[in-house]
């Protein structure tokens, strides 16, 4: 046989192979490659420190969702539900609680998740989390019974403990390899093994642009049905990206031409932009919205004087806030209790009336010199950044000599850690959002702390405030702690903790191959499939 023909017989024989192999390859058969469904998903920001127990940053939380899980997990209905717990029991005296995790529980290595990496997660969550120092201070101590069961032992009842290790708002109590929650609190986790339904592909991104997760094979769901951070996590996706656009426009622009599957924070005035577009869905994602909280440093002048920040709290209108950031009243509500709107504990006690020649007397009783008061400005946040805006304004017009620091989000969510002074640094003054269930009640709520400089970034000294959490924590009767709410808001108000500028909900939009989304107080990316 020539050397042509033998070519001719080979092309002709390697032609059948790739035929077959394409076809095999279509059909999706066992043993053949087939292509991988992927999720791309615009943020306005992605997290640079992933490390959800470090900070409360919602891009951290909702980093953390995907690739670890909980102990127990809060429903629609805010009813506490097992989650890697399988069964529990509580002694008659209420002080030790027992639980046994479910079978399959593996983290992304392999390695079957234990007891003792349930104690370390919770005790190293525990020392940033206003809910976890309150049941560390209450904690005897945590027993591993075996590999699946553990004990926690109290020195004294309290009504919040699985409430606790099922907080669903920023921090979450997620639970890490031991080797890893003995990381200190004070750094940064550099090790992201979790056991949640996606893996964190670290080498796939690409650092400050992209961050790449994939399904995680081995996860063994609930067989209940997905609901908030509780039952089935199922993951419908192969791949996960989430892509920064700190350009809100750009993100849009790439959501209409197929670039991008969904924007995760669609800034309102965006909205009108893709109503009419026939293959997109604009919704809301949280119905319990959203809260605006303008936030003290305590530790320097001049917002270490009470007076200072009365005069801030006596200027804020909220509707300015709200029309600021949102503008359509459709999506805002005019709410100055320090609780979710709507919630059992939501009260008007202690609310002063804006008054802005008041605000200017206390400004003048506080004897502020004018110095310049450094407020940290968010600028690529879609709710922060317009927030932001509208503080500075109303400074200004009470008195305050404003020196607006502004930078991205993630440089925001570190800096306002530091407890350096203003001119080294540090901060005054500085907004932020909370989601309703993260100040459902005075316990969750940590931005009522007043622990120092354990407290949530800000630091302020009130042990008249702790002592009446503490007293709502260990009180049962329902009545008791709506009275013990409300008094907390007086003091809350008297002293100008923090304050509320109202409450809007937040919008998504995703193209019509994508299903499964769902509201809730994070976007739980579970359960969503794209066709």
């Amino acid at each position: 046989m020539s050397a042509k023909s033998s070519f001719r017989n080979w092309l002709r024989h390697s032609g059948k192979i790739l035929a077959l192999a394409m076809l095999l390859m279509s059909a999706g058969l066992p043993g053949t490659a087939s292509a991988e469904t992927v999720l791309r998903v615009a943020k306005t920001s992605i997290p640079r420190i992933l490390d959800p127990h470090f900070t409360t940053s919602f891009t951290e939380r909702d980093f953390g969702y995907l690739i670890y899980d909980t102990l127990f997990a809060v429903d629609s209905k805010f009813d506490v539900k097992p989650q890697m717990v399988d069964t529990w029991s509580v002694s008659d005296d209420h002080l030790t609680y027992t639980f046994t995790l479910r079978d399959g529980l593996l983290f992304h290595d392999g390695q079957p998740v234990r007891s003792a990496d349930c104690i370390a997660s919770i005790k190293r969550w525990s020392q940033r989390d206003g809910m976890g120092e309150r049941l560390a201070a209450l904690t005897k101590e945590w027993v591993v019974v075996d590999d699946k069961t553990f004990r926690l032992v109290l020195s004294q009842p309290y009504e919040f403990v699985l409430a606790t290790l099922g907080k669903v708002g920023a921090s979450v109590p997620f639970i890490m390899p031991e080797r890893v929650a003995q990381t200190p609190i004070t750094e940064p986790i550099k090790d992201y093994t979790g056991s949640g339904p996606f893996i964190f592909d670290q080498a796939a991104g690409t650092s400050g642009v992209k961050l790449v997760f994939r399904k995680f094979d081995k996860y063994v769901p609930r067989k209940e049905p997905a609901d908030w951070a509780s039952g089935g996590k199922v993951a419908k996706v192969d791949r996960l990206e989430w892509i920064e656009f700190r350009d809100a426009m750009t993100a849009v622009n790439a959501l209409t031409n197929g670039e991008v599957d969904m924007i995760q924070e669609l800034p309102h005035d965006l909205a009108p932009l893709l109503d009419n577009d026939p293959n997109v869905k604009v919704m809301i994602y949280n119905e319990l919205g959203q809260l605006g909280f303008i936030r003290f440093n305590f530790l320097y002048p001049p917002f270490n004087n009470a007076d200072a920040r009365r005069a801030v709290l006596l200027a804020v209108n909220q509707k300015e806030f709200l029309q600021g950031l949102v503008g359509n009243p459709k999506y805002y509500n005019e709410c100055r209790s320090i609780y979710s709107c709507g919630s059992p504990y939501e009260t008007d006690a202690g609310v002063p009336k804006v008054d802005l020649d008041e605000a200017k007397k206390a400004l003048k009783a506080s004897g502020y010199d004018g110095s310049p008061i450094v407020q940290f400005h968010a600028t690529n946040s879609a709710t922060i950044g317009p927030l932001s805006e509208v503080l500075t304004r109303v400074l200004r017009e009470v008195g305050f000599n404003v020196k607006d620091e502004a930078m991205d989000f993630q440089t925001f969510t570190r800096r306002r850690l530091a407890q350096s002074p203003p001119d080294q640094g540090g901060w005054n003054i500085a907004l932020s959002t909370w989601t309703g269930p993260d100040v459902v009640d005075p316990v969750v709520n940590v931005s009522l702390g007043g622990e120092g400089q354990k407290a949530q970034w800000g630091w302020p000294t009130m042990p008249e405030m702790e002592k009446l959490r503490d007293q709502f924590a260990r009180t049962a009767s329902m009545d008791e702690r709506k009275k013990i709410a409300a008094e907390i808001q007086k003091l809350a108000y008297d002293q100008a903790l923090y304050i509320p500028t109202g409450t809007f909900k937040s919008l998504a939009a995703y193209r019509n191959n994508v299903k499964g989304v769902v509201s809730a107080p994070a976007m739980m990316m579970w359960g969503i499939s794209k066709e």
